[in-house]
């Protein structure tokens, strides 16, 4: 075996089936995952071809043909040959019970009632925000690291916090301290789900490069689902078992279907094509799958420099711009897009905290219609989410139109209808219209599942597949920043109106108008996202507008001494012995 292969479960070689433990492990080669020492050499081409197939995580080489027709790899499992069809079930499977975090409007009045005594005491909710902040956090600063072990480490140990979270939340709730539930479900809980979040989206949107905005939708409309299931099943657990013995009961049975899950997620090899099209979405010629496979084996991003930068980015025929992480996320694109981002989803990620409440305090609704619209508006959620993105890949297939045109339409169409619904909301709170109120957070919250939903089909087409892991949970750390900043400042600030004397309706209405500002800002801002290939290829940033540019700024210019250190920093070579 080679020595910077390290193969835990077995390899199907002739010489070790006369072993016993070889023998056993076979019967569990189910859970078979390869990783890669790193190794001071450069790799010879037959060991380049193996670290390949490790690195991608495939992990299972037998005699047989492959399902995806690479020779030597073949999986089987309780009989079952691997499809990457499944995979859409697991990540599903894992987002639906990650769903349960948009359920815990439903556990503000419990919680607070248990810790304190008083239903109405408005602290359970910073759970909520404390859960969202830290989860977009650990997605960004875990990122790198998920890309590398692979999906299956990743929810594996994701989803150990997640359930050593659930069980400090319970013993909080025991205990009656507010500290523990946020340290448990707020801290811990939340790593989990961050971790268990990012690794099935980024994962399928390798496996899916046909029907990426489909795969992205599908996989985050799992979380909302999942949170139309556990808003209506928590009240009844709780008058079942109890608040304490609640969240230990589900939470065991919400990891049950993750570890489960594990099973089924993996990586495709460098090389794997699908209808023409490899894991970036760009089509490619027999001649280029050497190439490519030889290049990403060993450099997965190479970013060009000097004099082969223009002639590389002239040339390019795909939209997917092959930048190094940290160029991705420095770039003006990724920029635009992060605070676009942030107002799109701003006012979803406040008010799914606050809508039982909102409901009950404002309109004066019961406990039980509270929750029906929680589960309804988590419906709207869902579609939001799946019914997007497939519309963008509607867009691409039947149209023709450009694919990262096609996500960025359907943002301004999220963001300008959440600028109408906003605008507009402050007078039907005033009225006190409970049915139009109810309208538009539906409207509200499908736009905001729309765009949770196709930012990782955008962000893996602006910038590839390899890096969309890392990517893709930064900019998560935008829902974090408003879950945190956003919703805990709403949160005091409207309990500090409250208390000075205001009534329910205008505090929430003082606190909406900051909200419907930073939208606004975030559609102009939309616009600054580049689509046209050549604009955003050329160096520097160029803006073109039917065809004409109106905005052209040139980039920096470098001294000598920094374009030779960027070269040898940024783009390496593959060495002799790999060519």
């Amino acid at each position: 075996m080679p020595d910077h292969l390290t193969l835990l479960g077995t390899v199907g070689h002739p010489a070790a089936q006369t072993d016993r433990r070889s023998r056993w492990l076979s019967r569990w080669q189910c859970f078979a995952y390869q990783r890669i020492n790193n190794h001071p050499k450069a790799p010879t081409r037959q060991k380049l071809k193996l670290q390949e197939l490790a690195q991608f995580g495939i992990g299972y080489l037998t005699q047989k043909p492959s399902l995806f027709q690479l020779p030597g790899l073949y999986f089987k499992m309780f009989g079952l040959t691997l499809s990457r069809w499944y995979l859409f079930i697991a990540a599903f499977a894992v987002q639906f019970c990650l769903g349960c975090i948009y359920a815990w409007s439903v556990l503000n009045h419990p919680i607070d009632l248990a810790v304190y005594g008083d239903a109405k005491k408005g602290r359970a909710v910073n759970t909520f925000y404390i859960s969202m902040g830290v989860c977009g956090t650990a997605t960004a600063a875990l990122g790198p690291i998920i890309e590398r072990k692979g999906p299956r480490w990743a929810v594996s140990i994701g989803t150990t916090l997640f359930m050593i979270g659930h069980i400090v939340t319970a013993l909080g709730v025991h205990y009656k301290s507010i500290a523990w539930i946020y340290i448990g479900y707020g801290v811990i809980t939340a790593i989990g789900m961050g971790m268990c979040y990012i690794s099935p989206v980024s994962t399928l949107q390798k496996w899916f490069p046909d029907y990426r905005g489909t795969a992205a939708g599908f996989a985050v409309a799992g979380s909302g689902a999942g949170s139309v299931v556990w808003s209506k099943v928590y009240l009844p657990t709780i008058d079942a078992v109890g608040l304490a013995w609640m969240f230990v009961l589900l939470g065991t049975i919400m990891c049950t279907v993750m570890y489960a899950s594990v099973l089924v997620l993996r990586v495709p090899p460098p090389d794997f094509t699908v209808n023409g099209l490899n894991i970036h979405g760009d089509r490619i010629d027999e001649s280029d799958v050497l190439e490519e496979k030889l290049s990403t084996a060993y450099k997965p991003v190479q970013t060009p420099t000097g004099a082969d930068q223009k002639e590389t980015l002239v040339s390019s025929k795909t939209p997917t711009q092959p930048l190094a992480l940290k160029h991705a996320v420095l770039s003006p694109d990724y920029i635009f897009m992060y605070i676009m981002f942030f107002a799109n989803q701003l006012f979803g990620v406040i008010v799914l905290s606050r809508l039982s409440g909102m409901c009950t305090d404002i309109f004066a609704k019961s406990a039980n219609t509270a929750s029906d619209i929680v589960s309804i508006n988590s419906v709207f959620n869902c579609c939001g989410r799946l019914a997007f993105s497939s519309i963008s890949d509607f867009l691409v297939r039947y149209f023709k139109v450009e694919k990262t045109f096609a996500r960025k339409v359907l943002y301004y169409f999220t963001l300008g209808a959440q600028i109408i619904v906003i605008g507009s909301l402050p007078t039907v709170i005033r009225h006190e219209s409970f049915t139009f109120f109810v309208i538009e957070i539906f409207v509200l919250t499908c736009s905001y599942g729309g765009g949770l939903g196709t930012i990782p089909a955008l962000v893996t087409d602006m910038f590839g597949a390899y890096n969309v892991g890392p990517l893709h949970g930064i900019i998560l750390t935008s829902l974090a920043f408003g879950a945190v900043v956003g919703g805990i400042t709403f949160n005091n600030t409207y309990n500090g109106k409250v208390a000075d004397g205001m009534s329910v309706g205008e505090a929430y209405i003082d606190n909406i108008q900051v909200i419907f500002v930073i939208v606004c800002i975030g559609f102009v801002v939309l616009f600054l996202v580049r689509t046209n290939i050549e604009d955003r290829f050329e160096p520097g940033y160029h803006y073109s507008l039917c065809g004409k540019r109106v905005i052209s700024i040139p980039p920096k210019e470098k001294n000598a001494e920094h374009r030779e250190h960027e070269a040898e920093t940024t783009a390496p070579k593959l060495p002799e012995t790999a060519v």
